[in-house]
Protein backbone atom coordinates (compact mmCIF):
# COMPACT_ATOMS: atom_id res chain seq x y z
CA UNK A 1 0.00 0.00 0.00
CA UNK A 2 1.43 3.29 -1.07
CA UNK A 3 0.33 6.82 -0.28
CA UNK A 4 1.37 10.14 -1.72
CA UNK A 5 0.52 13.68 -0.78
CA UNK A 6 0.77 17.22 -2.07
CA UNK A 7 0.28 20.32 0.02
CA UNK A 8 -0.06 24.04 -0.43
CA UNK A 9 -1.37 26.97 1.53
CA UNK A 10 -2.92 30.34 0.92
CA UNK A 11 -4.06 33.29 2.97
CA UNK A 12 -7.69 33.51 4.02
CA UNK A 13 -8.23 36.61 6.09
CA UNK A 14 -5.55 36.60 8.77
CA UNK A 15 -4.94 32.85 8.68
CA UNK A 16 -3.29 30.47 6.26
CA UNK A 17 -5.61 27.84 4.88
CA UNK A 18 -3.82 24.60 4.15
CA UNK A 19 -4.75 22.52 1.10
CA UNK A 20 -3.68 18.90 0.82
CA UNK A 21 -4.27 16.14 -1.68
CA UNK A 22 -3.47 12.68 -0.32
CA UNK A 23 -3.73 9.42 -2.28
CA UNK A 24 -3.49 5.83 -1.12
CA UNK A 25 -3.21 2.77 -3.33
CA UNK A 26 -5.02 -0.11 -1.70
CA UNK A 27 -3.94 -3.72 -2.07
CA UNK A 28 -5.77 -5.14 -5.07
CA UNK A 29 -5.30 -2.04 -7.22
CA UNK A 30 -7.96 0.26 -5.77
CA UNK A 31 -7.27 3.88 -4.83
CA UNK A 32 -8.75 6.41 -2.44
CA UNK A 33 -7.90 10.11 -2.49
CA UNK A 34 -8.88 13.05 -0.34
CA UNK A 35 -8.62 16.68 -1.31
CA UNK A 36 -8.97 18.73 1.85
CA UNK A 37 -8.74 22.35 2.93
CA UNK A 38 -7.87 22.87 6.59
CA UNK A 39 -8.43 26.22 8.29
CA UNK A 40 -7.45 26.82 11.92
CA UNK A 41 -7.28 23.08 12.66
CA UNK A 42 -10.71 22.34 11.18
CA UNK A 43 -11.79 20.80 7.88
CA UNK A 44 -13.09 23.64 5.70
CA UNK A 45 -13.78 21.50 2.62
CA UNK A 46 -13.20 17.85 1.70
CA UNK A 47 -13.71 15.62 -1.33
CA UNK A 48 -13.24 11.85 -1.12
CA UNK A 49 -12.69 10.21 -4.50
CA UNK A 50 -11.10 7.18 -6.09
CA UNK A 51 -11.75 3.74 -7.48
CA UNK A 52 -14.43 2.42 -5.11
CA UNK A 53 -18.13 2.03 -4.44
CA UNK A 54 -20.20 3.35 -1.53
CA UNK A 55 -23.73 2.23 -0.63
CA UNK A 56 -26.01 4.02 -0.32
CA UNK A 57 -24.58 6.38 -2.95
CA UNK A 58 -25.69 9.57 -1.22
CA UNK A 59 -23.83 8.55 1.94
CA UNK A 60 -20.46 9.75 0.60
CA UNK A 61 -21.67 13.31 0.03
CA UNK A 62 -23.44 13.23 3.39
CA UNK A 63 -20.21 12.08 5.06
CA UNK A 64 -18.17 14.81 3.36
CA UNK A 65 -20.64 17.45 4.57
CA UNK A 66 -20.60 16.03 8.09
CA UNK A 67 -16.78 16.25 8.19
CA UNK A 68 -16.76 19.97 7.32
CA UNK A 69 -16.00 22.08 10.38
CA UNK A 70 -14.48 19.13 12.29
CA UNK A 71 -11.09 18.76 13.94
CA UNK A 72 -9.07 15.62 13.21
CA UNK A 73 -10.34 13.86 16.35
CA UNK A 74 -13.95 14.81 15.61
CA UNK A 75 -13.53 13.56 12.03
CA UNK A 76 -12.18 10.22 13.25
CA UNK A 77 -15.24 9.79 15.50
CA UNK A 78 -17.59 10.55 12.61
CA UNK A 79 -15.75 8.07 10.37
CA UNK A 80 -16.17 5.35 13.02
CA UNK A 81 -19.87 6.20 13.29
CA UNK A 82 -20.32 6.01 9.51
CA UNK A 83 -18.44 2.69 9.30
CA UNK A 84 -21.53 1.12 10.86
CA UNK A 85 -23.98 2.98 8.60
CA UNK A 86 -22.54 2.55 5.10
CA UNK A 87 -20.94 -0.12 2.97
CA UNK A 88 -17.71 0.68 1.16
CA UNK A 89 -16.04 -1.55 -1.40
CA UNK A 90 -12.41 -0.92 -2.36
CA UNK A 91 -11.22 0.81 0.82
CA UNK A 92 -12.17 1.32 4.46
CA UNK A 93 -13.06 4.44 6.40
CA UNK A 94 -9.91 3.73 8.43
CA UNK A 95 -8.02 4.47 5.18
CA UNK A 96 -9.75 7.87 5.05
CA UNK A 97 -8.80 8.52 8.69
CA UNK A 98 -5.18 7.68 7.85
CA UNK A 99 -5.22 10.07 4.89
CA UNK A 100 -6.75 12.82 7.02
CA UNK A 101 -3.97 12.39 9.59
CA UNK A 102 -1.40 12.84 6.84
CA UNK A 103 -3.19 15.91 5.52
CA UNK A 104 -3.35 17.52 8.96
CA UNK A 105 0.36 16.83 9.52
CA UNK A 106 1.40 18.03 6.04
Amino acid sequence: MKSTSQKSGYLRGDTVMKKASVLKKIKGGKTVKIDVEIDDGKIHDIVISGDFFVYPQEALEELENKLKGCSLNEAKSILKEYAEKITVLGFTLDDVAELLEKAFKA
